[in-house]
């Protein structure tokens, strides 16, 4: 059981780690999307003081809402993403409760067993030292 419960616990602890890093990548990919954004528009702002068509207008308009939809996509990811590591947590604390229950299961035998083992050893002594007193000769009686 107690090996168990540490593969469990290993396991999920191994499976906590790959979900931290899916955040991070979520979140890194978010914050990627929102600089290129930003960046663009920041150009297409300095390009536009010159004068636009039509056109380049509506492509940017375009490429904008593109880039809009992207991040949305990718904050919903992310939320995903950190409800999936708040899960893996709760499941990793879970099993760590639960090693731990066993843990202590474990030690209170093992204090069981040593304090059972002591006893006996005391019985026998009580034993032994009470055999010795009966067998043994009496003392010879001094002659006065």
């Amino acid at each position: 059981m107690l090996d168990l419960a540490k593969q469990q616990a290993d396991a999920a602890a191994k499976q906590l780690g790959k979900l931290n890093y899916q955040q991070q990548e979520a979140e890194r990919k978010l914050q990627l999307l929102v600089q290129y954004r930003d960046s663009y528009q920041s150009q297409f702002k300095n390009t536009s003081k010159q004068g636009i068509d039509q056109i380049q207008w509506r492509n940017y308009i375009a490429f904008m809402n593109k880039l809009d939809t992207a991040i949305t996509e990718q904050r919903q990811a992310v939320l995903y993403a950190q409800n999936k590591k708040n899960a893996g947590n709760n499941e990793f604390l879970s099993y760590q409760r639960k090693l731990k229950s066993y843990d202590t299961l474990v030690h209170r035998q093992q204090l069981s067993e040593i304090q059972r083992q002591i006893k006996n050893d005391q019985k026998l002594q009580d034993e032994f030292a009470s055999n010795s007193t009966r067998h043994a000769p009496y003392p010879p009686k001094a002659d006065s």
